[in-house]
């Protein structure tokens, strides 16, 4: 997964080549069967515009989270959007969202999958950069663009 964070403009960016055309990445990608291969087993996902998107994750040093949404964009074989508001267990929720974005492009050898998280900046001030801080930690992690390629290339 090759990162590209912009830290002065909050902006999280990651890219992957799948050995895939878009069409294949798509079914796992914006599908609920497809996404619990790879995202998430503890998520519910409406791939439609006003979708639901709901996860929990339960991390023994980190503690319960609930990440949760709505679908934005769904422009198939090519890209994916939901809102992504944040509930630590003991904690408030954010107070307003931020936006998680999965562009696909065809190469030569497959697609060129990109994750991008904004939005960061609508928070508190000390709120934004620790939030920008522990999602890029998150984000690698879970390596979820790993996770997919490996979903995608196992599905021939």
């Amino acid at each position: 997964m090759m990162p590209a964070h912009i830290s002065e403009k909050l902006r999280i960016h990651f890219e992957i080549e799948i050995d895939a055309p878009p069409e294949k990445v798509w079914s796992k990608l914006a599908s609920q069967a497809g996404m619990n291969e790879w995202f998430s087993k503890r998520l519910t996902f409406e791939p439609r515009v006003g979708g639901k998107f709901h996860m929990e994750v339960r991390d023994p040093d980190e503690g319960e989270f609930t990440f949760f949404g709505e679908v934005v964009t769904v422009e198939p074989n090519r890209e994916l959007a939901f809102t992504w508001s944040e509930h630590e267990k003991g904690k408030e929720p954010w107070p307003v969202s931020t936006l998680v974005s999965f562009k696909l492009k065809p190469t030569a050898r497959g697609t060129l999958v990109s994750l991008t998280h904004t939005g960061f900046e609508a928070l508190e001030s000390g709120l934004a950069r620790r939030e920008y801080e522990g999602h890029i930690v998150g984000w690698e992690r879970a390596e979820p663009l790993q996770e997919l390629k490996a979903a995608v290339e196992a599905a021939g």
